[in-house]
């Protein structure tokens, strides 16, 4: 993602990350008389979500008496994807690593991950029962599992309750209703600036910011049932999908439903202040909400194009094993055990807003009794990934060449025909340089 809220680092993590030149060197070392048994892992997890990991991986710490996790906090994108590519090209890789599941097709085929052991994973009750179907087939590539998920996160409506109530849109179940047409949706929005008294009634920020116009593309052309192909010569998708799925977004932000000069931060502010009752937004926004005790619902994107397919952009945080070329098997299989304890007390990362992928958690009472969260999770069993490539996924170029085309629309300076045109251009140029495996 990129949009991971910030905050100070623990002294905990900082004296982790300050360790990371002896890292990169090979030389790092535990506690005296441990280090043969210390797991190194890498991630990318800071803010909010850095603390929610340092907790899961304290307990699970806890839990292995023989091993102790050492984690690296890295920068977020591809200051930490390239790190990661290089650490595994030289041969020092850390025993564990994060690497988001739209990112594993650039990984995966190069060597540059090593893929689990179904058996050992057994072993510790890990498999692909535990998962949501998108998850483990995702994680997939030529044939074996390179990735284990631990989350989803997803784009979804989050709403303003009270203000829902004051406008009467909430149903018997104090929720909003199913919308299913565009027309239902500008609707809702015109009924929550009657409420609100102000300019809009939802908010979507995506001035700048290429990941905000994909998630909701990917998520409108992902209900037509329509894919890309970004893995032969030429750039091939469905031309007409595209088209709608863009004028859907362009005719949101009319200026009356919804802004089109609005950023990121702008939009989140002005459904925390109450000024617009619905915002497009990532779950990872969720504890924030609840810190400002928002009246706070949640939906997910509804489907307005009369197709019936479910589906939403997300992406998923998933373990790897970076690559190593002589692994020390007795850390590899303390490895193991370390991503299976994580995978078990995932919990506390359900309440940073995103759905843990390990099924067993999302299906203990504890998880349920989450509000919003519960109303979204089943989202993690429809979500579509990126389309694969060695050149998409969280943090590429890609979405910043997608932005770049498609705000254009949106802010009324091109037509959509001229975007889509465009757009396959520069894809194009992007498949003609990619590395062909």
């Amino acid at each position: 993602m990129s949009k991971w809220p910030n905050s100070p680092l623990s002294r905990r993590r900082v004296l982790q990350a300050a360790g990371l030149s002896a890292l990169l060197a090979g030389c790092g070392t535990g506690p005296a008389g441990r280090s043969s048994q210390e797991i190194t892992f890498w991630h990318l997890l800071s803010g909010g979500d850095g603390e929610r990991m340092d907790q899961i991986v304290t307990k699970a710490d806890a839990e292995m008496p023989n091993a102790s996790i050492k984690q690296v906090v890295l920068s977020w994108g591809a200051p930490y994807y390239t790190k990661l590519a290089m650490s595994a090209a030289g041969g020092r890789s850390p025993d564990l690593g994060i690497v988001h599941m739209s990112r594993l097709a650039g990984y995966a085929p190069g060597g540059l991950l090593d893929p689990w052991d179904l058996n050992r994973l057994a072993r510790y009750g890990i498999g692909e029962s535990t998962f949501t179907a998108p998850a483990w087939k995702s994680s997939i590539v030529n044939g074996k599992v390179y990735a284990l998920a631990l989350d989803s996160h997803v784009f979804v409506n989050f709403y303003n309750t009270e203000l829902a109530g004051k406008a009467g849109l909430l149903d018997s179940s104090g929720k909003l209703p199913l919308v299913k047409s565009l027309e239902e949706m500008k609707a809702l929005g015109r009924e929550f600036k009657k409420a609100t008294g102000k300019q809009n009634g939802f908010a979507y920020g995506f001035l700048a910011d290429g990941a905000q116009l994909w998630r909701l593309f990917w998520t409108y052309y992902s209900q037509h049932g329509a894919t890309f192909d970004l893995l032969g010569d030429k750039f091939v998708y469905d031309a007409e999908a595209f088209a709608e799925s863009v004028e859907t977004m362009r005719s949101l932000v009319d200026g009356e439903v919804a802004s089109n000069a609005t950023d990121y931060a702008t939009a989140t502010s002005a459904f925390m202040n109450g000024d617009v009752g619905l915002v497009f937004s990532g779950v990872w926004e969720l504890p924030q909400y609840q810190d400002a005790k928002m009246p706070l619902g949640a939906m997910p994107i509804p489907n307005l194009f009369g197709t019936g397919i479910d589906a939403t952009w997300g992406d998923s945080h998933t373990f790897v094993l970076p690559h190593q070329s002589n692994p020390d098997e007795a850390k590899r299989e303390l490895a193991y055990e370390a991503v299976s304890k994580i995978l078990k007390n995932s919990l506390p990362w359900g309440r940073a807003g995103h759905t843990p992928a390990y099924q067993p958690v999302v299906n203990t009472p504890e998880f349920k009794a989450l509000r919003p969260n519960s109303d979204y999770a089943v989202t993690a069993t429809y979500l579509h990934y990126d389309p694969p490539s060695s050149f998409t996924g969280s943090g590429s170029n890609f979405m910043t060449q997608f932005g770049d085309v498609v705000q254009n629309v949106l802010i009324g300076q091109t037509s959509v025909k001229d975007a889509v045109a465009n757009f396959e251009e520069r894809v194009n140029v992007l498949m003609s340089k990619a590395v062909k495996r």
